[in-house]
C-alpha cells in the first residue's frame, strides 16, 4: 500500500491531483475487514502498531480495498508459480498472450 500511495503522489505531481481512490484488490476477507474494523480484538494484538496507518489510509478515502476472488487475481502470474492453464488464463486478462 505504501508503493501504491508513493506512485499516486508522483502521478498527481506529474498531471495534477488525481479525482479518485486508488483501488487496490485482495484475496484476503480477513485482512479487509480488520483494515475497515475500528474495534480492538483480542486476536490482532499481535499486529504492530505500524500498520494501523492503512485503517486511517482507507478512512481519508486515499485507498479503496476490494475483495477479488484467487482464481480472479490477474496479478498472480506475475507474483506466483501457476500451473499453464492458470497462466494462459491470466496473460489472456492482461492482454500479453500471443496470437
Amino acid at each position: 500500500m505504501k508503493e501504491a500511495l508513493w506512485l499516486c503522489s508522483l502521478l498527481s505531481e506529474i498531471f495534477g491531483t488525481l479525482a479518485d481512490a486508488t483501488v487496490m484488490f485482495s484475496d484476503n476477507q480477513s485482512t479487509i475487514a480488520l483494515a475497515r474494523d475500528h474495534q480492538y480484538h483480542a486476536c490482532t494484538k499481535h499486529i504492530d502498531v505500524c500498520y494501523h496507518w492503512i485503517r486511517w489510509v482507507i478512512e481519508q478515502g486515499s485507498v479503496q480495498l476490494i475483495y477479488c476472488p484467487t482464481d480472479d487475481m490477474v496479478a498472480n502470474t506475475l507474483t506466483k508459480a501457476l500451473p499453464s492453464t492458470k497462466v494462459k488464463h491470466f496473460t489472456a486478462g492482461l492482454g500479453l498472450h500471443a496470437k
